[in-house]
């Protein structure tokens, strides 16, 4: 990841992300007296819809500092704090939110776990993740990912092995159109997801002919983006 060096160019390349973070926001179905606590926060695409919602407070974390700053001005009604939710020790709430973070994560079962037990007694937990088939057409050209990619089947067997009991779960399928295969991937990397993939120019050029050839249209070349959000709380 490469979300603090890419902070600031985030937002102009993360269309697709606020979408979703729309639609996560509408999924979350926040109560009045539920204290929110958001991890890999970014700018707040989410946590400006949580503010909105009408909950008991939201608090706001992300590991960049870069990102945490940006977001505290752009959504000053909630809280915010620099947290690396996946290592060190979260605060408790009733209702922990993330969208597009726990893929990043090395053992998503052993983050699951850790958040579980900061969740208060009656608490639950939404987090939302990219799933197949996001971004197949560019995978079948690049085998190399910066991810695991699951199915929605594979999300869910994660959630049941850290002992979470999968309540609902929703899908959403978006079809942005880019102007050639080499904005969309200029766009993948200012908005920071592709840190850990190295490809040699001379594959990277190659990949992004053939991309052009098999998917530009009239208006351009799509790309498939695909989120699922699962609601769960832990296993009685």
């Amino acid at each position: 990841m490469r979300f603090d060096a890419c902070a600031h160019s985030y937002d102009d390349h993360a269309a697709p992300q606020r979408a979703f973070a729309a639609r996560v926001a509408e999924f979350i179905q926040l109560a009045p007296h539920e204290e929110v606590l958001e991890f890999g926060a970014g700018t707040g695409a989410l946590t400006r819809r949580l503010c909105e919602g009408g909950g008991a407070g939201v608090l706001a974390t992300d590991a960049s500092p870069a990102m945490v700053s940006l977001g505290r001005a752009a959504v000053p009604a909630a809280k915010w704090s620099t947290l690396d939710s996946f290592r060190a020790a979260v605060p408790r709430s009733s209702l922990q939110v993330s969208s597009g973070l726990l893929q990043w994560a090395e053992d998503p079962k052993q983050v699951l776990e850790h958040w579980k037990a900061a969740l208060k007694p009656g608490g639950r937990m939404v987090h939302a993740v990219p799933c197949e088939p996001c971004l197949a057409e560019w995978r079948a050209l690049v085998r190399e990912s910066p991810v695991r990619w699951r199915d929605q089947a594979g999300w869910r067997k994660l959630f049941a092995q850290a002992g979470l009991q999968v309540r609902r779960q929703q899908s959403w399928v978006l079809h942005p159109v880019f102007p050639s295969a080499l904005e969309l991937v200029r766009s993948l990397h200012q908005s920071g997801v592709t840190g850990r993939v190295h490809l040699d120019p001379g594959r990277l050029r190659a990949a992004i002919r053939a991309y052009d050839a098999r998917h530009r249209g009239p208006e351009g070349v799509i790309a498939t983006w695909a989120w699922l959000a699962i609601e769960a709380v832990p296993a009685a």
